[in-house]
């Protein structure tokens, strides 16, 4: 069965500004390793699957960024663009039809542009796994993360852990919960974190979503047919501006009985986040983390410090604190209210004299 890989990368990163700006989103940024992050999410994959089957959406506004900084080897009339955003369950539903027009049927496996993993062959060998189970019963598959710590910033599964299998049977999906009952979470030895990976055959998710999302899936012949014509773009606009801002997971996952867990053994991080960032960088012996070259810190213990522009940042007698210089805003604050950034930029946009720098 031919197989595909579809990467969604259409999100606009708020969560991690100034680092991600709307110009340039977190998802073409290199926030680790030597590549943008999206270019880092087809190293970890190629040796699974072929360039010409992978896919990655984005959103319109972002296809100059795509076309010049994505990786060449992927043919860009593989790089597919959303006229607005409307979530992960119809940008996958959009990129399913579309694989399945230009290329056929297969198992497509749907990653995101914003994550971290280490060693990735073992990620390979959860793919793979997930594959393999796919292929049966129309099973809906997801990477599963073991959870290291209480995470209050990630989604959970719970899962039947009675079962001596490969993979588990979902029971449920939880939202991001409260730091008490993600320490239950975790001594239930149940509960893994929601990675949004997924793994399925086409015609499976497309049974899903006539099932689950019928007033998504009533525009799928005409959506079909419109692929790869000039009545394209328009009718995916009009579509979009129809149908449900939903997630996948709420859409159709969290509503399904036939949804399989794969445990993935790796280091994984979800960057959504300033406080995400930070924690996939090495601490000092002051518990500092310092990216930049031009920062001298004196007496500082506990803080995190990213300073991205050509001026020195000076830190005197500090503790427990966040300082992010980038993209011509400079950001000081107790690491505990680091959370509160997405309000304050919610604030920011409303006055002309602060959207250029957003």
């Amino acid at each position: 069965m031919n197989k595909y890989a579809l990467i969604l990368a259409g999100g606009k990163g708020t969560r991690l500004w100034p680092i991600s700006t709307e110009k340039k989103p977190k998802q073409f940024l290199n926030l680790y390793g030597n590549e943008i992050m999206i270019n880092e999410t087809i190293r970890r994959i190629e040796e699974i699957f072929d360039y010409e089957n992978i896919f990655i959406i984005i959103n319109e506004q972002q296809s100059d960024l795509a076309y010049r900084y994505i990786d060449n080897r992927i043919p860009r009339e593989n790089i597919i663009t959303e006229p607005e955003s409307k979530n992960t369950a119809m940008c996958i539903f959009y990129a399913t039809l579309k694989i399945k027009k230009i290329k056929s049927d297969g198992i497509i496996t749907v990653l995101s542009s914003d994550h971290y993993i280490e060693e990735k062959d073992k990620l390979q060998e959860s793919i793979i796994t997930a594959m393999e189970v796919a292929m049966f019963n129309e099973n809906l598959v997801t990477i599963g993360i073991t959870p290291t710590y209480p995470a209050t910033g990630f989604g959970y599964i719970k899962y039947d852990n009675s079962e001596n299998k490969n993979y588990y049977s979902v029971i449920e999906f939880k939202e991001k919960p409260k730091y008490e009952k993600a320490l239950e979470y975790i001594k239930s030895n149940c509960y893994v974190w929601n990675s949004g990976m997924f793994i399925w055959k086409v015609e499976s998710i497309l049974k899903s979503f006539k099932k689950y999302l019928l007033d998504m899936y009533k525009f799928k012949d005409k959506l079909y047919i419109s692929i790869n014509t000039n009545e394209e773009r328009q009718i995916i606009k009009e579509i979009y501006g129809k149908v449900e801002n939903i997630s996948i997971d709420k859409g159709i996952l969290e509503k399904s009985n036939n949804v399989k867990m794969i445990r993935g053994n790796f280091k994984w991080m979800d960057i959504g986040s300033v406080k995400d960032f930070f924690e996939i960088h090495e601490k000092d012996k002051k518990n500092n983390i310092i990216i930049g070259d031009l920062i001298f810190a004196k007496e500082t213990s506990n803080t995190n410090i990213l300073n991205k522009s050509n001026e020195l940042l000076i830190t005197i007698g500090l503790e427990n604190v966040n300082i992010i210089k980038d993209n011509k805003v400079c950001i000081v604050c107790n690491k505990e209210n680091i959370n509160d950034l997405p309000q304050i930029l919610e604030k920011i946009k409303l006055e002309e004299k602060y959207k250029k720098y957003l």
